[in-house]
C-alpha cells in the first residue's frame, strides 16, 4: 500500500460533498474541533496554476478528509506537537481550508509553512468570495519552519506582516474581531520529495502558540454544525455476479465522521469509509446493506440498500496459453475466475510434446483467471497443445471436456531487455520480492533497448513502485568483465553462472540512489560508490571479484529495484577489465548484440494496410515514401519500422540510418538515381515482416528556375530567393541582375536557393522592379533573359524573423563596449545579459563584453550582415559566462532553445560538461563531452545527440521540449528524439546562464568558441519554424506568410473578351517560350479585351 493510500485510511474517510453546495450553508458560529482538508492525486508539476486552473478544481478531489489542526497529513494520534510526516507523496495537490475563530479582537500575524509551493488565503468574513493572499511559499521549506526556506522561497513572504504582494485590505495589518468567524484557506502544489503544508498564527493575547499549526480548538470545517444527517442514502441494485459494486452515502453535520456499513445488520470488518465498494460481486454480497454514521453531535442510521446477484451459470474456456522466459512454466488464460481447488489441480493439464504438468497455482484476485503450470522443462520455439479437464467456475461450471488451446514456447530476441514494473511496492528490494503480484503479475511490461528504465537515459518514470529487468549477456569474446549498476532509489544487480536464472548472484548494488547513468559517482543516502561496481563490491556471491565469463555464451543478467519519490531510474552497464572506466552519463554498453532475452510469439501479428508505391521524381527534388502498418504482441501494438534502399535491380537491400518512421523522404534526386529501390522491414516483438519494393524513376529538369522573392534585407541589400537550387556561379554574377530606377549591383553572392545583392541605395516602401536572365538551376536550365519580378521595400533581417516568433530571452551580442549582452525578448531588460568573469557567481565580477565575428554573408551566411558579431569565449582561460539575471527555464511544461554555435579546441572526449545555454539542476544543456550534445531535465528525461561537425564552423542548433519528448535540430533537420512526457520539465534556484558559470553544476562548464543569435521561447516553437531560422541566416529569409502555389485559369466571353483567374503572380510573355514579365497592377480576375495584343500567361509565385 502507498503513502497516500495509508495515510487516507488512518484519518476520517472521504466525503465527496461539492464545494459550491457546502459553502452555500451557514458557516460555523463555534468552533468545530477541525477543519477540511482535500486532496488531488496524480498531478504533476509544483506550480499553483497545475491545480487551480485542472478541470478537477475544486470538486473532484479524490481525497476529504478532516483534520484536528492547521496541518496537512497530521500525527496520525493527533498530537499536535508530533511534527507531520513529510512523505504524503508526489505529483499532488492540497488544500485546508474551513473557519478561524479569533479568540479575542485586535491584530493578528499568520506564517505558511510548505512543500512545494503554496499560498495562503484570508477572507475579510466568513464568506469565501472576499477571501485575499496573505502569504506565500514561493519554493519549499521543511515542516514548520516558519522562518526559514528550503530553497526557491522569500522568508519575509511565509508572513502575513512582511509579506510584500499581500492583496489583504489593510495592507500588513490584519485587524480580527473575536465571535467571528473568517473563511481561511491553504493550497499546496507538490511534485516530487518530501511535502507539507501548515499555517500557524500568533493572536494579540498570546493565547495561541505560534510555533504550532494552529489547534482545532480555533476553527471549523467547511460543513454546518448540526446533529448528523445523512444527505444522500445508499441505492440498492440487481448486480451480474463479478461485476462491481459501491454503496455510498453523504452527510451534514457537524463533522469529524465515523462511518460502520453493515450487511444483514451485523458489522462489516473494514467497512469504515462514507463509501463501501466491493470489487466483484459473488452470491453471499446478496443481502440488506445499511450505514451508521457518527458526528461530533449524534449518529444516524441510514435507509437499507437491498442487493441482489444474478448468479453465473456459463462454463469458463480457454482463452489462451503461453509459455515463460524460464521454459519450466506455462500459463493459461480462461475467460472468468477459477476455483481455486479444480483451477490448482495438476491432474486436471496435461501438455503435448512430452512436457510434464508438476504443479499447478490458480493467481490471487484479480488474477485468478490465470492458472500457473510449472512443468517439465521446454524446448526454446516450440509448439505445444494444452488440454483442460474437470475446472469449474467460482459458481460450479465445470469447463468442456478435453478443452485445448495451442502455443508456442518462448524464442530467443537479440537486442532488448524485458522491463516488468509493479505500481503500489514498498522502497526496498525485500518489500518488491515478498509482492504476491511478483514476478509473474507486472502490472505492465515492456521492452527496452538498453539496460535501463526510464528510456534513454530519464529520470522520471512514477512513484512508490518496484521494476525488474530481466535479459541475458552475451559476452563478445573470452576474457574478465567489470559490470556497473546505477539507480535511485535501491538496486541489486544479479548475474547467474550460467544462462540459468536459478544460479544468479548478487554482484552490485546501489544501497541510497545516484543520478540516471552515474556509473562513478554517487547522488546520496546509503549510496556506496564502490558497491556499484562487481570488483570493489565487498557483499558480492560471486565466488572472485574478478568474474571470468566465456565469449558467445549467455548468462542470465538481472536488476531489481524499487522507487519513492522524487527522481527514479535503474540501469546497468559493462566494460572488459581492461578497458577504462564508463563515464557518467555514457549510455549503456548493455545493447545490441551483448543483450538479448526470452519474449512469448504468442499472437503477434503485422499488417500492411498500404504499401510504399512506385513514383516518379522530377530532377533536383525529394521523394516522399510512406507506408502504413498495424500489429500487435505480446508486449504492446508498437510497429517498428526501418526503411532500406538497394540500387537499381539489385536484391542488396541496406538500412537507411535514422529511417524509422511511416514516411522516409530522400534526399535530392538525380538523373542518375533512376531505379533506386526502397522497402520496410516492419516487426513487432518476436515476428518481422517485409514490404513491397517502390521504385523511383527521376525524370529530367527541363524548367528554367523561377523567382520567389525579392526581400531586402538592408537599404543596400537585396536577397533574392528562387524556387529551386541556384547553381552558385551563374548566381554570383552580378551582371544576371538589374534594378529599375537605376540601382546599382555592386556584387551578388548565391547559397542554396538564393541570391545576395549589394545594391546602391533604395528607398524604404519604395516599389523597385529587379530583371534577371542566365542564372542557372543546377542542372543547366536559364532563366529566359527579361525576366522580372516587382517588389516593395520592406527591410526584414534575421532579428525580424526570430522576433516574429516571440522569444522571452534573444541575445544578438552585437555591443562593441560595455558589460551588457541586450535582451531583445519579451522579457526585455529583465533579462538582460551580464558579462561576467569567474568559476561561479560567488567569485566572478562583471567584464567587458567579449566579440568575434559571427556568421557573415562571406562564409556563406546570406542572412546577416557583413559586420555581423558574435560572443566569444575562451574556456577556462578567461572563465567568461553571461548571467540572464532569472530562473527562464523553471516550471515549463514546452520550451526551445536555439543558437548558432562555433566550438572550438574540443580535443574529443576532453571537453566534459562544457555549458552552452541552461540552467542547472533545470534544464543542463551543452557539450557533456566533445562529440556530444546533451540537454538534461529532471521532469522530462534526457538527449544525448552525436555532434560530427568539425570545429571553427558555424552551425545552428535548436531543441524543441513539447512535453512528449525533446527533439534535437541541426542546420534545420531533425536528428534524434528521447525523453519522456511531462508537464513541468523542473525547476531550480539557479539562473539561466550562457557559455559557462555553472550551466550544469552551478559553477564551472566554461565554454570554449563562438555563440550567437541566442533565443529562448518558454514554448515549443513549430518545427518548421526551427527550419525557417536556419534558412534565414542561411539564405535569408521573410516574416510572409507562406506564398501559395500558382494556379491559372481562363473563361471565354461572347464578346472575344477572357478573363483569367489565378493565384500567385500573373505573368506575360510575346512568345510561349519568351521572357515572361509581371503584369503591373493584376489582380484576379484580371480580364484582357478582345483588341489586345497578343500574350501568353502564366501564374507563378
Amino acid at each position: 500500500m502507498n503513502k497516500i493510500n495509508k495515510i487516507s485510511k488512518i484519518l476520517t474517510g472521504a466525503l465527496m460533498f461539492a464545494l459550491t453546495l457546502c459553502l452555500a450553508k451557514a458557516q460555523p458560529t463555534e468552533p468545530q474541533g477541525t477543519i477540511t482538508g482535500r486532496a488531488w492525486l496524480e498531478m504533476g508539476g509544483t506550480g499553483l496554476a497545475e491545480i487551480t486552473g485542472s478541470e478537477r478544481f475544486p470538486d473532484g478531489f479524490d481525497v476529504e478528509v478532516y483534520l484536528p489542526y492547521f496541518e496537512w497529513n497530521p500525527s496520525p494520534e493527533g498530537d499536535i506537537f508530533a511534527p507531520a510526516d513529510n512523505a504524503y507523496g508526489d505529483n499532488y495537490a492540497a488544500q485546508i481550508m474551513g473557519y478561524f475563530h479569533p479568540p479575542a479582537s485586535g491584530d493578528y500575524t499568520f506564517w505558511l509553512s510548505a512543500d512545494d509551493n503554496a499560498d495562503l488565503w484570508l477572507s475579510t468574513d466568513s464568506d469565501p468570495a472576499n477571501k485575499h493572499v496573505i502569504a506565500r511559499e514561493a519554493g519549499w521549506s521543511n515542516a514548520r519552519n516558519w522562518d526559514s526556506v528550503g530553497g526557491g522561497s522569500v522568508v519575509e513572504d511565509k508572513n502575513s506582516s512582511s509579506f510584500s504582494a499581500t492583496e489583504w485590505p489593510g495592507g500588513n495589518t490584519i485587524t480580527l474581531q473575536a465571535g467571528e468567524a473568517y473563511y481561511i484557506e491553504a493550497i499546496v502544489k507538490e511534485g516530487g520529495g518530501g511535502d507539507n503544508l501548515a499555517v500557524a498564527v500568533e493572536d494579540p493575547n498570546g493565547e495561541i502558540d505560534p510555533t504550532l499549526p494552529i489547534p482545532g480548538e480555533y476553527l471549523s470545517s467547511i460543513q454546518p454544525s448540526g446533529p448528523v444527517n445523512i444527505v444522500t442514502q445508499p441505492m440498492g441494485a440487481t448486480v451480474n455476479a463479478l461485476d462491481p459494486l459501491t454503496l455510498s452515502v453523504e452527510v451534514a453535520g457537524t463533522p469529524p465522521y465515523a462511518y460502520q456499513w453493515k450487511k444483514d445488520g451485523a458489522d462489516i470488518e473494514g467497512a469504515t469509509a462514507s463509501s463501501y465498494a466491493i470489487d466483484r460481486v459473488d452470491n453471499t454480497h446478496a443481502g440488506s446493506y445499511t450505514a451508521v454514521v457518527t458526528g461530533a453531535e449524534g449518529s444516524a442510521t441510514s435507509d437499507a440498500a437491498v442487493v441482489a446477484v444474478n448468479s453465473d451459470s456459463e462454463a469458463p474456456e480457454v482463452v489462451s496459453a503461453t509459455g515463460s522466459e524460464s521454459f519450466a512454466l506455462a500459463r493459461v488464460t480462461f475467460s472468468e475466475p477459477i476455483d481455486p481447488v479444480t483451477g490448482g489441480n495438476k491432474d486436471n493439464y496435461s501438455l503435448s510434446g512430452g512436457v510434464n504438468v508438476t504443479g499447478a497455482t490458480v493467481g490471487a484476485a484479480p488474477n485468478d483467471h490465470i492458472v500457473t503450470l510449472t512443468t517439465s522443462s521446454q524446448k526454446e520455439g516450440t509448439m505445444l497443445t494444452i488440454t483442460v479437464n474437470n475446472v469449474t467456475d467460482l459458481f460450479g461450471n465445470t469447463i468442456a471436456a478435453d478443452a485445448s488451446m495451442e502455443f508456442s514456447t518462448f524464442i530467443w530476441q537479440e537486442g532488448y531487455v524485458l522491463h516488468k514494473f509493479w505500481q503500489g511496492t514498498p522502497n526496498n528490494i525485500a518489500g518488491l520480492i515478498d509482492d504476491p503480484r511478483f514476478p509473474n503479475s507486472p502490472d505492465f511490461v515492456t521492452l527496452e533497448p538498453f539496460w535501463e528504465y526510464g528510456p534513454d537515459g530519464s529520470n522520471e518514470s512514477g512513484s512508490n513502485y518496484g521494476n525488474q529487468l530481466v535479459g541475458w549477456f552475451v559476452p563478445p569474446s573470452d576474457g574478465e568483465y567489470i559490470f556497473f549498476t546505477s539507480s535511485d532509489d535501491p538496486s541489486d544487480l544479479f548475474l547467474s553462472t550460467d544462462d540459468d536464472p536459478a544460479n544468479k548472484l548478487l554482484i552490485a548494488r546501489e544501497a541510497g540512489w545516484s543520478n540516471a547513468r552515474d556509473w562513478v559517482g554517487t547522488g546520496g543516502g546509503a549510496s556506496n560508490i564502490d558497491d556499484k561496481r562487481s570488483d570493489f563490491f565487498a557483499d558480492s556471491e560471486w565466488p572472485t571479484f574478478d568474474i571470468s565469463l566465456e565469449g558467445g555464451e549467455r548468462y542470465y543478467l538481472e536488476s531489481l529495484h524499487t522507487e519513492g519519490g522524487g527522481g527514479d531510474s535503474v540501469g546497468a552497464t559493462v566494460i572488459a577489465s581492461n578497458d577504462a572506466d564508463p563515464a557518467s552519463g555514457d549510455a549503456p554498453t548493455l545493447t545490441g548484440s551483448l543483450i538479448g532475452t526470452y519474449l512469448d510469439p504468442n499472437g503477434a501479428s503485422v499488417n500492411i494496410i498500404q504499401q510504399p508505391a512506385d513514383a516518379d521524381v522530377d530532377e533536383g527534388t525529394a521523394a516522399t515514401l510512406s507506408i502504413v502498418a498495424e500489429g500487435t504482441s505480446a508486449y504492446g501494438n508498437t510497429v517498428n519500422l526501418q526503411w532500406q534502399q538497394a540500387a537499381a535491380g539489385s536484391d542488396d537491400f541496406t538500412d537507411i540510418p535514422g529511417a524509422t518512421g511511416d514516411s522516409y523522404e530522400t534526399g535530392v534526386l538525380v538523373i542518375g538515381d533512376s531505379g533506386l529501390q526502397f522497402r520496410v522491414q516492419l516487426s513487432v516483438p518476436t515476428l518481422s515482416a517485409t514490404s513491397d519494393v517502390a521504385t523511383l524513376s527521376v525524370v529530367k529538369d527541363v524548367t528554367p528556375p523561377r523567382i520567389a522573392s525579392v526581400t531586402a534585407n538592408s537599404l543596400n541589400g537585396l536577397i533574392v530567393k528562387f524556387n529551386e537550387g541556384i547553381d552558385a556561379a551563374t548566381g554570383a554574377v552580378a551582371g544576371n541582375f538589374s534594378l529599375s530606377d537605376g540601382v546599382s549591383i555592386s556584387s551578388a553572392s548565391a547559397a542554396g536557393q538564393s541570391v545576395l545583392l549589394k545594391t546602391g541605395s533604395l528607398t524604404s516602401d519604395a516599389t523597385y522592379t529587379l530583371t534577371v536572365g542566365g542564372v542557372k538551376d543546377l542542372y543547366g536550365n536559364a532563366v529566359p533573359a527579361g525576366t522580372s519580378k516587382s517588389f516593395v521595400v520592406s527591410v526584414v533581417t534575421y532579428t525580424d524573423i526570430i522576433l516574429a516568433d516571440e522569444p522571452i530571452a534573444f541575445y544578438r551580442f552585437e555591443e562593441t563596449g560595455g558589460m551588457v549582452a541586450e535582451n531583445f525578448g519579451t522579457l526585455g531588460s529583465d533579462a538582460d545579459g551580464l558579462w561576467m568573469s569567474g568559476v561561479g557567481p560567488d567569485d566572478s565580477i562583471e567584464w567587458e563584453v567579449s566579440n568575434e565575428e559571427g556568421p557573415n554573408p562571406g562564409e556563406g551566411f546570406l542572412g546577416f550582415g557583413e559586420d555581423n558579431l558574435a560572443a566569444s569565449f575562451n574556456g577556462d582561460l578567461d572563465l567568461l559566462w553571461i548571467e540572464t539575471q532569472g530562473q527562464w527555464l523553471s516550471n515549463l511544461d514546452s520550451f526551445t532553445l536555439e543558437y548558432w554555435v562555433k566550438p572550438t579546441n574540443r580535443e574529443g572526449n576532453g571537453w566534459n560538461r562544457v555549458g552552452i545555454v541552461g540552467q542547472n539542476d533545470a534544464v543542463e544543456y551543452g557539450f557533456i563531452n566533445g562529440t556530444t550534445i546533451q540537454i538534461w531535465t529532471p521532469g522530462g528525461g534526457a538527449l544525448n545527440t552525436t555532434y560530427e561537425f568539425p570545429d571553427d564552423e558555424w552551425h545552428h542548433i535548436a531543441t524543441i521540449a513539447d512535453g512528449s519528448q525533446i527533439h534535437n535540430y541541426f542546420d534545420g533537420e531533425l536528428i534524434n528524439s528521447a525523453g519522456s512526457a511531462t508537464s513541468d520539465y523542473g525547476a531550480a534556484d539557479f539562473t539561466v546562464r550562457i557559455g559557462g558559470g555553472g550551466v550544469y553544476d552551478g559553477s564551472g562548464n566554461h565554454f570554449e568558441g563562438g555563440l550567437d543569435e541566442v533565443a529562448i521561447f518558454d514554448r515549443a516553437i513549430p518545427a518548421e519554424r526551427v527550419k525557417e531560422h536556419f534558412t534565414a541566416g542561411r539564405e535569408g529569409g521573410s516574416k510572409a506568410a507562406p506564398e501559395v502555389d500558382p494556379t491559372i485559369s481562363i473563361t471565354s466571353a461572347d464578346d472575344g473578351s477572357i478573363t483569367i483567374e489565378f493565384e500567385g503572380v500573373l505573368q506575360s510573355a510575346d512568345t510561349v517560350n519568351g521572357a515572361y514579365s509581371e503584369v503591373a497592377g493584376a489582380a484576379s480576375p484580371f480580364t484582357v479585351t478582345a483588341d489586345s495584343p497578343q500574350k501568353f500567361y502564366r501564374s507563378s509565385q
